[in-house]
């Protein structure tokens, strides 16, 4: 091409961070790449400015343009300040060469003599534009070093989802977080995203009513909840970092929850309220059983599950009332956690992080300062409505917590108290069987969604077989996160932890927490429980020792009909055999008689050992 008729394209670039630094401004190369057109004899068809924009790729809007315009024949010629201001890939420039090529259209960079004019400039072409992809790389992996340093201190980058907030730059778990422990809970008790939105919603949680189900799945499925965080998660190659932030929800139950979320999606949606949905497993081919229902001509549904692979079908009813014992028991460790537990751990927590005096003034001044907005006519109604009902909001769930914790700290629960609590509880079932009785009825009245609840919270999945048309429950498997919690409780807070090691001559476990005491602790439990429950409840103390076996558990005793409540682990002592020594704390039934002077426990405990050797539970 004859140079005097060249048509020049003057491309301009800079990337972020070179527009700070001084030569490199697009003012400063645009007059500088006009002289040397000027000095070319290059007349000037128009300049593309791409702003702010790195050239590891070519997608910039000028540069594309000016692609575009040399397709067209309108330019003839690039006039670039250095080949980087085109691109710094390899690739890009390979792409760039043809397209010029194809198109008779020079480049002419002005500051390091690159041009398609010659084959040694095509050349040093390549050579700088490798050099520059190498520079890319290098940068790249610098950054991607100390982004994931940053991570793993608890910088995390973008918006702190709900929940969190950033402080000193490192993200935090925030004051809210019952919040988001409740959607999980809500979650494994049975509820969809949707029902949990509108739980929300009716309730204006935070001040909103606008929880959407989309909301909730955001929430139950980032990891950050968990305290880990997934960069690049939507790329090719994410990068997983654990443990970077105070989790909200513990592992197990977040992971619980993912679990739960897969079982769902193998069963369709349901208009009625299954008890066991996702709970029941085949003991003979390991399937899920799927749940059905018939409704008679008096208006009564009955519903049943049943197992597709070996057509077998389960009556509901039949399950429950296997479960009934089970359930109870569940009942009495809800009722531990919820009312006696959660107190006793709140009372322990270190709460000193939290100023609530501060807290509230400061949102104190946020509604001066929302009210000064809308004064001034800065704000619509609409919105200043808003932002005074999500603070009020959190006003109250402040005030409220500000209170509970003061409770919380005039709490004086011990170890032993709770022990009592529960062995009360325990023995109220013996010594007012009426109690008891008012358990069961009480749980049959609840509501299908309530009972539903109960069991998704702490079970997983029951094995179960029918032989003879029999029901029978092969394997109780409890929800990991549940039994987690027990043993935290335990280990952080020193909270009971019963097992059963032993049952008795009925064959009923018997309770026994893991606490090991001295004689005298033991003999001092008993007297306070003793002293606490009154004549009422016929309490009894021995010491005994056991067999190699650990199946001996005899007591010396002529009382009639004697129930044990509890075993306490003994202390082993200095002129001790070394076998396992225990205390034992049992109740005297002899008593308890019915209206016909009959011994009730006498009869009924017989029956249970009788049911228990039939289903080969001893």
């Amino acid at each position: 091409m004859n140079e005097t008729n060249k048509i020049a394209g003057i491309y301009v670039r800079v990337s972020t961070e070179e527009q700070s630094r001084e030569g490199f401004s697009l003012k400063e190369q645009e007059e500088r790449l006009k002289e040397f057109c000027q000095f070319k004899r290059y007349s000037i068809y128009k300049v593309y400015k791409d702003a702010g924009i790195s050239a590891k790729n070519d997608k910039r809007p000028a540069y594309q343009e000016m692609m575009n315009d040399v397709r067209n024949k309108n330019i003839n010629v690039i006039v670039a300040f250095k080949l980087d201001r085109l691109t710094r890939s390899v690739y890009d420039i390979e792409k760039l060469m043809k397209i010029v090529n194809d198109n008779e259209c020079d480049i002419d960079c002005m500051a390091d003599e690159s041009n398609t004019t010659t084959s040694n400039g095509r050349m040093i072409m390549r050579i700088m534009t490798s050099v520059s992809q190498n520079e890319i790389e290098k940068c790249s992996e610098r950054t991607k070093f100390g982004m994931a340093g940053a991570i793993r201190s608890g910088h995390i980058p973008n918006q702190p989802p709900l929940g969190f907030k950033r402080v000193n730059k490192k993200v935090n778990s925030r004051s809210i977080k019952d919040i988001i422990i409740r959607i999980f809970d809500l979650y494994l008790e049975g509820k969809s995203y949707q029902i949990i939105a509108n739980i929300y919603n009716d309730e204006q949680v935070l001040g909103k009513t606008n929880w959407r189900d989309s909301t909730i799945n955001h929430i139950m499925t980032n990891e950050l909840y968990k305290g880990d965080y997934v960069h690049g998660k939507r790329t090719k190659h994410p990068t997983y970092y654990e443990n970077v932030v105070e989790p909200l929800v513990s592992k197990q139950k977040w992971d619980d929850c993912q679990y739960q979320k897969l079982r769902n999606a193998r069963h369709y949606e349901r208009t009625a309220t299954y008890l066991f949905t996702n709970k029941l497993k085949c003991s003979s081919c390991g399937r899920f059983l799927g749940g059905c229902a018939t409704t008679k001509p008096n208006g009564k549904k009955y519903y049943y599950y049943k197992c597709e692979h070996c057509k077998i079908t389960y009556k509901e009813k039949e399950i429950e009332q296997e479960l009934m014992a089970c359930i109870l028991e569940l009942i009495k460790t809800d009722m531990m956690i919820n009312d006696y537990y959660t107190p006793f751990i709140k009372s322990k927590l270190d709460n000193k992080d939290i100023n609530y005096e501060k807290e509230l003034k400061e949102l104190d001044k946020q509604l001066d300062r929302i009210k000064s907005v809308y004064i001034k006519g800065i704000m619509k109604i609409d919105d200043f409505e808003q932002e005074i009902k999500q603070i009020e909001f959190k006003k109250q769930k402040l005030n409220k917590e500000w209170q509970d914790q003061k409770q919380y700290e005039n709490l004086n629960f011990t170890i032993d108290d709770l022990l009592i609590l529960e062995d009360k509880y325990n023995l109220d079932t013996f010594i007012n069987p009426r109690e008891f009785m008012n358990r069961i009825i009480n749980y049959q009245n609840k509501s299908r969604e309530d009972r539903q609840k109960m069991i998704s919270t702490y079970i997983d999945n029951l094995e179960i077989s029918k032989n003879h048309n029999k029901l029978k429950i092969e394997h109780y498997h409890f929800r990991k996160s549940f039994l987690t919690d027990l043993l935290t409780f335990n280990e952080e807070y020193n909270l009971p932890l019963n097992y059963s090691l032993f049952e008795d001559e009925y064959g009923i476990p018997i309770p026994q927490n893991n606490e090991v005491k001295t004689k005298e602790e033991s003999r001092n439990y008993f007297n306070k429980l003793n002293s606490i429950l009154g004549n009422e409840y016929k309490l009894n103390y021995y010491e005994i020792d056991t067999d190699d076996d650990l199946t001996n558990l005899k007591i010396s005793s002529e009382i009639e009909v004697e129930k044990i409540i509890r075993l306490i682990t003994l202390k082993i002592e200095k002129f001790d055999n070394g076998n396992l020594k225990l205390g034992v704390i049992t109740v005297d039934l002899s008593d308890i008689k019915d209206s016909k002077n009959n011994q009730i426990f006498k009869e009924l405990l017989g029956k249970i050992k009788d049911a228990f050797k039939e289903d080969e539970f001893v």
